[in-house]
């Protein structure tokens, strides 16, 4: 056998291989962003009503004994951006966040 014809060989055996490879894990990828956009809007969904709650404690709860307490415009000032920040810790406990974390955690595996 030649080194032309082995080449040959070796590159129609390449591509009869190397797409469906690709496509799988294409396919994998869109179902792994679809479980991150899933945690999203839960988390979407379920932050405000976290924000009011923390701002109701805010207001009726001083930060120490010896503090003033808050008026409702310093803790809804304070609270208003949670989450942004601190969004991966606020959703640890959403099941859809799980599950996403789950996928993506043993989809790197797989491919390690």
């Amino acid at each position: 056998m030649t080194i032309r014809t082995f080449c040959a060989l070796g590159i129609m055996v390449l591509s009869a291989w190397v797409p469906p490879a690709f496509s799988q894990n294409r396919e994998t990828l869109q179902h792994l962003d679809e479980l991150d956009r899933k945690c999203e809007a839960a988390r979407d969904a379920i932050l405000p009503a976290i924000i009011e709650w923390k701002i109701q404690q805010c207001v009726k709860v001083p930060p120490s004994p010896r503090a003033r307490p808050r008026t409702l415009e310093q803790c809804r000032a304070y609270w208003s951006d949670y989450g942004v920040i601190d969004r991966q810790r606020a959703a640890l406990d959403l099941d859809e966040c799980k599950e996403a974390f789950l996928a993506r955690q043993a989809h790197r595996s797989r491919n390690r």
